[in-house]
């Protein structure tokens, strides 16, 4: 197994992510970089040059498909366990993996289309892989940062990370405050993937579309933590039904909520963290609960690994240009949401029921 380690944030840390006054620093100089010009020339020391390439290298190789992502997130987090958002990233690629799968699976084979299926799997794919190859060099960069002194923003601008973030890592550096990167980190993601991805075709008519949004009003949509494995029952779960996707307002929240969930609460991150470390990502539900689902399809609810559900898919070309253009996200940093932990457990098990029934009507009445 692999070693895991632990940092969390008291339970009793207030909503506010900094105090009011270095909130302001922060805020005029957020402010002042997206004054700055998106695009300028940059000149490179070959060590420079170097790095760089080391970082891209590693970056493409890890972004070959979703289980080399996850895989990814979770490495990184061991050696690197001030970053918390690469484990929160851990496991919604987790769940990414799983609503891939779901497509091939016993749970929705017969709701679309081969077509339709393979739209909304290159849709999760897409949003997967751009969100990867925008932090995944983040975090490399960081990683070269705390071993020798380089200047973090010059390297960010190459990888065309937001100006928004460029504050953000020079601060991190210096008082190391894990939950301003990651809910800055959720706030860059997101605002990304909506200027990239999801406001352009073809992805913003999945967005629109009413099977789409009938699986997020009824719930199916859930992103979730196995925080307590079970040897003769069903492995407890923690986690969000996710609405509203299409909002990135929302996304963001989310984010925040799934951070604090995922945080707060020492046995829940030891659970989880030990999950991850316990069970390697196979895109498959079996993963969790084993009992229900299984990668044979003759046995239990059939829900296949990533590979047998699909091939990798080649990454689509995204345009480069900067989200952040305003003052509007600046205030999402502000604060962050306490909330009670529910047991999904429950939850989860009757709509993997409800999901499967669905299923099977639809496929008696095709």
């Amino acid at each position: 197994m692999k070693s895991c380690f632990l940092q969390f944030f008291d339970t009793q840390e207030n909503e506010t992510v900094l105090p009011v006054k270095e909130f302001e620093e922060l805020k005029q100089k957020l402010l002042f970089e997206y004054e700055q010009p998106s695009e300028h020339s940059i000149a490179l020391l070959p060590n420079e040059t170097k790095i760089i390439k080391a970082i891209r290298a590693e970056t493409t190789k890890y972004n070959r498909n979703n289980l080399t992502r996850t895989e990814a997130y979770l490495s990184f987090y061991i050696k690197h366990p001030e970053i918390h958002w690469a484990l929160l990233a851990h496991f919604v690629s987790r769940n990414g993996g799983y609503h891939m799968t779901d497509l091939k699976s016993d749970l929705m084979n017969h709701l679309f289309t081969e077509t339709e299926r393979k739209k909304f799997f290159y849709f999760l794919e897409d949003a997967n892989a751009a969100i990867f190859a925008d932090a995944y060099p983040q975090l490399l960069l960081y990683s070269y940062a705390v071993k020798q002194r380089i200047d973090l923003s010059k390297f960010l601008a190459i990888f065309h990370v937001s100006r928004f973030m460029h504050p953000i890592w020079d601060l991190f550096i210096h008082n190391r405050k894990s939950s301003l990167l990651t809910i800055a980190m959720i706030i860059n993601e997101q605002q990304m993937l909506e200027q990239r991805l999801i406001t352009r075709p073809p992805h913003s008519q999945i967005m629109k579309r009413l099977d789409f949004q009938l699986q997020e009003n009824l719930g199916f949509t859930m992103v979730l933590f196995p925080y307590q494995q079970k040897k003769y029952e069903l492995t407890r779960l923690t986690g969000l039904v996710v609405k509203r996707f299409a909002d990135p307002k929302s996304r963001i929240l989310i984010g925040k909520k799934l951070y604090r969930l995922l945080f707060q609460d020492i046995n829940v991150l030891q659970g989880c963290l030990e999950f991850s470390c316990d069970v390697p990502h196979s895109g498959s539900r079996s993963d969790y609960w084993s009992g229900v689902f299984s990668t044979n399809k003759r046995n239990r609810l059939y829900s296949p690994v990533l590979q047998d559900a699909w091939t990798d898919a080649a990454l689509s070309y995204l345009p480069i240009n900067d989200w952040f253009v305003n003052d509007q996200s600046i205030g999402e940093l502000h604060s962050y949401p306490k909330l009670k932990m529910t047991d999904l457990t429950k939850k989860a098990f009757d709509h993997t029921s409800i999901l499967q029934l669905i299923n099977q009507t639809k496929q008696f009445i095709q």
